[in-house]
């Protein structure tokens, strides 16, 4: 311990650093040392570098700031797996609640082959309206019928087995706005590349993301 003395006594004491203890085979790296250390070794080689012979560090910046980043996104993206992982876990608990229940799931087509009951969603009442169902370019039904706020069943009991596609008509021109789904239940529920899949009653599979439609 140091002291520094005055005419009247010590006047506060020294304290030196305490010395870092690092093992034999130590080297300081770019990717580990702090800002201020690297500006103190820059520094210090501008002082005592060769003027005929001058070293460029800017090489020596780009590498720290580059494994530096590399090192953040790594952390990053370790975080992010972890904050998935448990995530995917809190999800995976609460499909509990919709193994047996019935939802209506989003499609584009209509399918009579894998049979179901399909209906047309729609956010508002649309009256006079003519659903048209379409094998490729092929007109094969044609229904004409209100719209309500909500689900409207189509009657596809007459429909040869295939998949067709629907479309929405008032008067001559398309209705847009609308969702075509089919109803089924959940038979069981994992995880599959971080997203909710759901096996269903007809044996169809599809995410969770398809749902449009709960309740009666």
């Amino acid at each position: 311990m140091n002291h520094i003395f005055t005419d009247r006594g010590p006047a506060y004491e020294v304290k030196p650093p305490e010395p870092k203890i690092v093992g034999p085979d130590y080297v300081q790296s770019f990717d580990t040392m702090s800002a201020t250390d690297f500006m103190k070794i820059y520094l210090e080689t501008l002082r005592f570098q060769d003027p005929f012979n001058q070293q460029d560090l800017s090489k020596s910046l780009e590498d720290m700031v580059r494994l530096n980043q590399i090192r953040f996104y790594t952390d990053m993206k370790q975080f992010m797996d972890n904050f998935t992982a448990w995530m995917n876990q809190i999800t995976f608990m609460q499909t509990i609640n919709l193994i047996g229940k019935e939802f209506v799931f989003a499609t584009d087509t209509l399918d009579t082959v894998k049979g179901g009951d399909y209906y047309i969603l729609t956010g508002e009442r649309i009256n006079d309206v003519k659903v048209r169902i379409y094998d490729g370019d092929e007109l094969i039904k044609e229904i004409e019928m209100d719209l309500d706020k909500g689900l409207n069943p189509i009657d596809i009991s007459d429909l040869p087995t295939g998949q067709f596609t629907v479309k929405v008509f008032k008067g001559d021109f398309e209705v847009p706005g609308w969702q075509l789904g089919y109803k089924d239940s959940v038979r069981s529920a994992g995880i599959v590349n971080g997203e909710l899949v759901l096996d269903l009653l007809s044996g169809r599979q599809t995410s969770a993301s398809q749902i449009i439609y709960t309740g009666g």
